[in-house]
């Protein structure tokens, strides 16, 4: 039996209070599912986007702060390949660069028995290249390996003298003004040498590296 006005009105005031209260909250439930719950879950969407911006922008903010600090390493590393570059002798120097370090042997004391350039080990032939074939699964290809700017200058060296007169020419090869290497030493036992007292022989390598401009 439907209710009509006059039966509201017959009502007590706590039966209308009812009624009011759960038309209230049927309202209430219909606006919830048909509006309110969409807005809320778009909103949680929203929020998660913007955070994820926030943390984006928070990021790139951090790099361009940076970006100073790396220009500046950067141009700190060129200026030390640039110093590095001209402690590289060219092909012309080598001669009298050798030269140098006989001329300090000589001034320390030092007899010379070997001075004699190693040969560079034969280059093996260049192939034309050829494309990488393609990558394997997915699997990136092997970078290509850096061409060096440089050669490998080594001189076998044999000499005699006295231990302190050694010394001093390791000494005056360190201040040559360019590159160069003391490897392999290997010194003797001293002995007794008419004129010259006690004298060791030193075997080493000499090594330098010339500067090569590839193409």
């Amino acid at each position: 039996m439907a209710l009509t006005l006059d039966d509201l009105k017959k009502l007590s005031p706590r039966n209308k209070a009812l009624i009011i209260c759960l038309a209230y909250i049927l309202l209430s439930y219909l606006y919830y599912t048909a509006f309110l719950q969409d807005a809320l879950a778009k909103g949680a969407t929203l929020s998660a986007k913007l955070e994820t911006l926030h943390q984006q922008v928070v990021e790139k903010e951090r790099v361009v702060a940076q970006i100073d600090k790396f220009i500046r390493e950067i141009n700190e590393l060129k200026e030390a390949f640039k110093v590095a570059l001209l402690k590289l002798p060219n092909a012309r120097e080598i001669p009298g660069l050798l030269a140098s370090v006989a001329q300090s042997g000589r001034g320390a004391g030092l007899n010379f028995l070997l001075f004699e350039p190693v040969s560079p080990p034969p280059k093996p032939e260049t192939k034309p290249a050829t494309p990488p074939p393609a990558a394997a699964k997915g699997q990136p290809g092997k970078p290509a390996e850096p061409e060096k700017f440089y050669d490998e200058i080594s001189v076998r060296v044999q000499l005699v003298g006295g231990f302190h007169n050694t010394l001093s020419f390791f000494e005056k090869v360190a201040r040559i003004p360019r590159i160069i290497n003391i490897e392999d030493i290997n010194m003797g036992d001293a002995q007794e040498m008419k004129g010259r007292g006690r004298v060791i022989k030193t075997a080493c390598t000499v090594k330098t590296y010339m500067f090569v401009e590839r193409k």
